[in-house]
């Protein structure tokens, strides 16, 4: 099979990457220049980074058969951060895109911040678990080893944790949606 993946894999990495950095910034400060990659540039690049980030695992799910993938911890951990990536930067796409320049005011401005670090933290593991499957381990395997998770045992989510980010992300959905009402006076 010809590696579609290993080539698709970097865009959506240097676009989630550009996107943390400009959520970093925009976080951090107002200032003028800031603010105008953030209204023109940042929707478009979270977009583009998402998108790329399905193809690169349509792609990757395409190298192994299937059976083949969920057998062994290493790859159903990559599918699982993989999943998961796209998941956080996707709610980081609809609540920039619903809520417009008002998701950087009060406490949104840490929501974005806190989900951009989360995403980024992700597709990190993700590529070094990619890396991992290649042959290639990466730094970042000793650290995570460090906080306890042994990359080549799979990882495991409580219950009570799933249940616990579906709550919060349904009181995040419900939050951004109620957020962009007009109320009439």
């Amino acid at each position: 099979m010809i590696p579609y993946h290993h080539m698709m894999a970097h865009f959506p990495i240097a676009l989630l990457s550009l996107a943390f950095f400009v959520i970093l910034l925009r976080s951090l400060t107002s200032n003028a220049l800031v603010r105008r990659v953030d209204s023109t540039v940042l929707i478009y690049v979270l977009a583009a980074g998402v998108a790329g980030g399905l193809g690169a695992l349509a792609t990757g799910l395409m190298i192994w058969p299937t059976e083949a993938a969920v057998a062994g911890p290493m790859a159903r951990n990559k599918i699982l951060m993989a999943t998961w990536t796209i998941v956080i930067w996707s709610v980081v796409l609809v609540l920039r895109w619903r809520m417009g320049e008002n998701v950087w005011n009060g406490t949104g401005r840490y929501l974005m911040l806190v989900l951009g670090t989360t995403g980024i933290i992700l597709a990190s593991i993700t590529g070094t678990l990619g890396g991992h499957l290649l042959g290639s381990p990466s730094a970042l395997s000793a650290v995570l080893n460090q906080l306890g998770w042994n990359v080549y045992q799979t990882y495991f989510v409580p219950n009570w944790v799933l249940l616990l980010m579906f709550a919060v992300g349904l009181a995040g959905v419900v939050a951004g949606l109620g957020s962009g009402r007009k109320t009439a006076v």
